[in-house]
């Protein structure tokens, strides 16, 4: 069965084109609304896009032009991003929580001429900065809902541009397909913009090359046919969504499936049945967590087969591991547990028709890694990165939780004495945009500079350790990777977030902890803990109690010199809006240190209690300010002791 579609489509358009050739009437893209699931066929993906191009040309876009969409995982935003590639055109994406100012960045910085945008929220982004953007001649929406009495000439529905698009072509014919023909395999498709865990987000400037042949190379490693459904379960505006979704979809012709809210997606997982799955290492843990909390709350009987088979799993995914062969006694106890814990267990999560399952972005702790092999599902890690495209992965049979596998098809890596990772490809990004200095400094002789601690071990697997300049040093010299104990610690069903601190002027390690509001509530109820607020349950001595058992657990896997000694549980949770996360909800290590410097301090100077003020919003509406007393937590022998 030919798993490759159109071989020499050289861009994404010309990609489309071979697929409609090929699968014309064939589904292409469902998508679930009102709870009824939406077919649309290859025919009607390509004829959408063929549209909206001529309708974007007919309003002005030129070929080098940048058009920024924003909106959550829809038909529509693929149906736009390929229209703008068709027509010569750079897209940019942008994610659907960020505030008007973000917004206006990544619009300002990248140049857009239009604005593609999912509902009347995200209009209303626009519409709000519309007089600082210049450039700006259209701001496309495709949901409808709110938008009807609005009375701004720069809005137009999306429906209107496939309607001048028709037109358009009536007078252009044969327009369209001279402009997918002459696209070139080094034209810029998107403009990426990083995360931005040390500053401002930098745009990075992708080619078709770049992005089919990073799919491609996934591909090798995990071999998708047209038979095959797929989840868009990753926000679209990330990279990782068109590395590991959108265009493997593309390339083979699985079947992409668009849930219908962000709420609904393991309900709609579930009737989907994926075949293959790419979460993130956040999605994996709150995925185990919910297990955690299902567990607790399960009756009694429930409760017993877990614990008495998931013992089982662990022990047939570690034989597994070792490349061995489980005798026949682990087998048939393997088959019970099974029928009567994993089986049900992967249904009600929408994974039972999963072939393999993958985890990316940012390190995955690997007591979540092991819990989620031990159930039956192959997960295996992947290691990519904007700049250098698909790096790394592990391989089927070879599966090492402590590494992020082999590096992909013709991709080459080598270390530098500092240990930092440079990498060879045809799937590395074509620079910054408007930055060339930053281009220069990691685009060196043809290899890309990573910023990525790793170590490659004796099997050729790379040990991805940190990001180099998050790699710490205490004031004794003894070093330490920070991501390696927050992931340790996010296991735990009560700690939602952790962020280690350290130096070379701090003697030993700390963290920053925030608690799972959702399941330490669920625990205080079952405890009889009153509780009023996160604030107030979060500074509860029990509370502190319940996370010291993990910490604890966190430092046994730990060298004695870099373990926490010190805690304190946050009055809050890390938001995004509040510019302590990246949109992809990594951690901005030097904005939280900063934010947060007077509870740091307190923890290294032997401090017992922070006073901070907190904004608290009632059921009502109203807002107002709250002051918390943050305890600094001693970890010692297993005991609490304040400060």
């Amino acid at each position: 069965m030919k798993t490759m579609a159109r071989e020499n489509g050289n861009t994404l358009p010309q990609v489309i084109q071979g697929n409609y050739a090929k699968w014309g009437e064939w589904t292409a893209m469902c998508m679930k609304k009102f709870g009824i699931w939406q077919r649309y066929s290859w025919k009607d993906y390509y004829e959408n896009v063929k549209y909206i191009s001529l309708g974007l040309i007919s309003l002005g876009l030129e070929q080098g032009d940048v058009v920024c969409i924003i909106g959550d995982n829809e038909p529509e935003w693929l149906w736009g991003e390929f229209a703008t590639q068709a027509a010569g055109g750079i897209v940019t994406g942008i994610f659907v929580d960020c505030i008007p100012s973000e917004v206006k960045y990544i619009a300002t910085h990248s140049d857009a001429k239009f604005a593609l945008v999912n509902d009347q929220e995200q209009a209303d982004k626009f519409l709000e900065i519309k007089d600082e953007l210049p450039l700006l001649k259209k701001v496309i929406y495709w949901d409808p809902k709110g938008l009807k009495n609005y009375d701004e000439p720069i809005l137009i529905s999306l429906t209107t541009v496939m309607k001048l698009g028709k037109e358009y072509e009536e007078t252009h014919a044969g327009l369209f397909e001279q402009n997918v023909e002459k696209g070139r395999e080094d034209d810029i498709a998107f403009i990426y913009y990083t995360s931005g865990t040390t500053g401002l987000p930098k745009g990075a400037r992708l080619t078709h090359r770049a992005l089919i042949n990073t799919a491609r190379g996934f591909l090798s490693r995990y071999p998708l046919n047209e038979t095959d459904d797929l989840v868009s379960n990753f926000p679209i505006a990330w990279v990782g969504d068109s590395f590991f979704a959108t265009i493997p979809h593309l390339l083979t012709g699985a079947r992409l499936n668009f849930p219908e809210e962000p709420e609904t997606i393991i309900g709609d997982t579930r009737e989907t049945g994926p075949n293959f799955v790419i979460y993130g290492p956040r999605q994996w843990e709150n995925l185990v967590s919910e297990i955690q909390v299902k567990m607790i709350d399960a009756n009694p009987l429930k409760r017993f087969c877990y614990n008495l088979f998931l013992p089982v799993g662990h022990k047939i995914a570690d034989i597994d591991f070792q490349g061995k062969t489980p005798n026949l006694f682990w087998r048939a106890l393997h088959g019970i547990a099974d029928l009567f814990l994993f089986r049900p267990l992967k249904d009600k999560l929408g994974l039972s028709k999963l072939r393999f399952a993958v985890t990316g972005s940012s390190t995955l702790s690997l007591d979540t890694f092991r819990l989620i092999h031990a159930i039956g599902i192959e997960l295996r890690q992947n290691y990519a990165s904007t700049e250098a495209g698909f790096i790394s992965s592990h391989s089927k049979g070879e599966i090492n939780f402590e590494s992020v596998g082999r590096p992909a098809l013709d991709t080459e890596a080598r270390i530098t004495d500092e240990g930092e990772l440079l990498v060879r490809s045809d799937s590395m990004f074509a620079g910054y945009h408007k930055d060339p200095e930053k281009t220069a400094a990691v685009l060196i002789d043809g290899w890309c500079h990573t910023g990525d601690a790793v170590n490659i071990d004796a099997k050729g697997h790379l040990i991805f350790l940190d990001r180099l300049n998050h790699m710490s040093e205490l004031s004794s010299g003894v070093k330490y990777a920070p991501q390696y104990i927050e992931g340790r610690l996010r296991f735990s069903p009560y700690i939602k977030d952790a962020m280690v601190i350290g130096g070379k002027d701090k003697d030993f390690v700390s963290a920053i902890i925030n608690i799972d509001f959702t399941m330490v509530g669920k625990w205080a109820e079952h405890s009889r803990l009153p509780y009023t607020t996160f604030a107030d349950l979060s500074q509860k001595k029990e509370v502190a109690d319940l996370v010291q058992k993990d910490v604890v657990r966190v430092n046994s896997y730990l060298p004695e010199p870099t373990r926490v000694r010190k805690f304190v549980l946050l009055h809050k949770e890390f938001d995004p809006d509040e510019a302590e996360l990246t949109r992809t909800r990594k951690l901005r290590r030097d904005f939280i240190k900063e934010r947060y410097g007077h509870l740091i301090e307190s923890m290294y100077n032997d401090g017992k209690e922070i006073k901070v003020e907190a904004a608290v919003t009632y059921r009502d509406g109203r807002k107002g300010i709250v002051t918390t007393g943050i305890k600094v937590r001693s970890v010692q022998e297993g005991l609490i002791e304040n400060g």
